[in-house]
């Protein structure tokens, strides 16, 4: 499977975060997958793409042409495959159509984005494909406790819940489980809105 790593490139990131990106991205490829990811050689964009290298697996980034100019420290231009785009936008639709599962891992702006825009997909039936949140350290707890808030304040329905799924640091075999097999339990998208 091609899967796509949302996170963060930020060059200031703990360590508590990068290294459980890397681990991660090795042990996603030693079980066969591959990644599309945002092209990034820093942070956990970075470290996700070292561990698929480390693994065997190929790494396709995906990285917006003006990257080339303002921010080419931040790129790894060596990827085994590498797609440049004129906008973010085309850029983040070609990852999501190159995957056939996300992660998410903990993220600034840019990943709250990248997951909320999936997760609205899959809600309108524009995509089955799994989303695993990397819940690092307890990273994601608020915003898991905001989406529940939500659907306890009956702005988001309760089967939207089961839309994606929270793992932590311990629970690679079973994110890899939900990636090789979610079915959204036959959901469709009246169950979803």
């Amino acid at each position: 499977m091609n899967i796509c790593v949302f996170g963060a490139a930020s060059k200031t990131i703990d360590e508590k975060y990068i290294k459980p990106v890397e681990a991660m991205g090795e042990y996603l490829a030693r079980h066969g997958h591959n990644l599309v990811f945002g092209a990034g050689a820093t942070g956990e964009m970075g470290a996700v793409s070292r561990g698929f290298k480390k693994g065997g697996g190929k790494i396709h980034g995906v990285v917006p042409e003006f990257f080339k100019e303002d921010l080419d420290e931040f790129v790894n231009w060596g990827c085994d495959e590498l797609t440049v785009t004129q906008t973010m936008r085309e850029r983040k639709g070609i990852m999501e159509d190159l995957s056939d599962a996300f992660i998410i891992t903990p993220g600034g702006s840019g990943t709250f984005e990248e997951l909320f825009e999936v997760l609205t997909l899959k809600q309108l039936g524009r995509h089955r494909k799994p989303i695993a949140i990397y819940n690092i350290d307890g990273y994601y707890d608020l915003l898991v406790d905001t989406i529940k808030y939500a659907i306890d304040t009956e702005f988001i329905k309760p089967n939207c819940e089961r839309l994606f799924a929270v793992f932590d640091e311990t629970q690679f075999d079973s994110m890899i489980d939900y990636i090789e097999n979610d079915n959204m339990d036959n959901m469709t998208v009246k169950d979803l809105k």
